[in-house]
């Protein structure tokens, strides 16, 4: 780190480094549960969207602060757009379910199934997040301060990674105790939104950007058009194959329900002390 440095640093690279090291020991030790080896593309999807996650905040991305906006524009398509998609199709909730012990997994039932959280994963809400966010920022003075600010450069992309993850999982609708819409109403805020986002690049290009030196302003308006477009388009392709997924996830959840029957019905150690063995005398 560099401009970033200092505790926030420190505390990004633990938080990012025990995200991994947590999910690689859950999916390693699938086998032992009983359950079917987890998906060897889900665990590079997963690793992968932190490592985006930890371009943009810690590191060569990270220093978008003393350089220019279309730097700071690569790093809200890499946090906002790319990281998003790679960690929900890493399907973190599922491997959760798939591993923690029934009170912890209770508890994030319970916070899954939250109204906040099924209102804000919502995709007409999360589209007006995302987009609304991108929106105020580059129409506004916020995109020039924190190009200039560290902190305030690391806080406007951790809350792009915050609401792209709340507009991914409500499309591709792969979030666990959220009700998934209809597919036409989550393609139709994902058209919208990448029409809105590209509108939103031409008015860069035209009127500029407050406190940016127009010759900046071009690249970053390109990069913003191109970063949504192909949000769009690696999100539509999630959508259209999700047939499929849901296949696969009705399998996942009868192996996760056979599993638990097997667990329930398995002796105790204290049973397996009180059932005489073969062929022994009886008291």
């Amino acid at each position: 780190m560099h401009s970033h440095g200092g505790m926030l640093g420190t505390f990004t690279l633990i938080a990012l480094t025990l995200a991994g090291a947590v999910y690689i020991v859950g999916a390693a030790g699938q086998r032992r549960r009983g359950h079917p080896t987890w998906p060897l593309t889900r665990t590079v999807s997963w690793i992968a969207g932190l490592l985006a996650v930890a371009a943009v905040l810690v590191g060569p991305l990270g220093h978008a602060g003393n350089h220019d906006l279309t730097t700071h524009v690569l790093g809200h398509v890499v946090i906002g757009m790319l990281a998003p998609v790679l960690l929900v199709l890493g399907s973190p909730v599922t491997l959760a379910r798939r591993t923690l012990e029934p009170v912890p997994l209770q508890r994030l039932g319970r916070l899954a199934g939250n109204p906040l959280t099924a209102a804000l994963a919502f995709p007409v809400v999360a589209g007006v997040l995302a987009v609304g966010a991108s929106w105020l920022l580059y129409t506004g003075t916020t995109a020039a301060d924190s190009t200039h600010d560290p902190a305030l450069h690391s806080v406007v992309m951790i809350g792009f990674l915050l609401v792209g993850l709340l507009l991914t999982a409500g499309v591709v609708g792969v979030s666990a105790g959220i009700r998934r819409s209809p597919r036409w109403l989550r393609v139709a805020v994902l058209v919208l939104a990448t029409a809105v986002l590209c509108a939103e690049a031409v008015l860069m290009a035209v009127d500029g950007v407050p406190g940016i030196a127009a010759g900046q302003v071009p690249s970053s308006a390109v990069a913003l058009a191109v970063g949504a477009v192909l949000y769009a388009v690696a999100l539509g392709a999630v959508v259209a194959t999700e047939r499929r997924r849901d296949a696969r996830a009705a399998r996942e959840e009868q192996d996760l329900r056979s599993a638990a029957a097997a667990r329930s019905a398995a002796p105790t150690g204290a049973d397996q002390e009180a059932r005489p063995t073969e062929g022994a005398p009886v008291a």
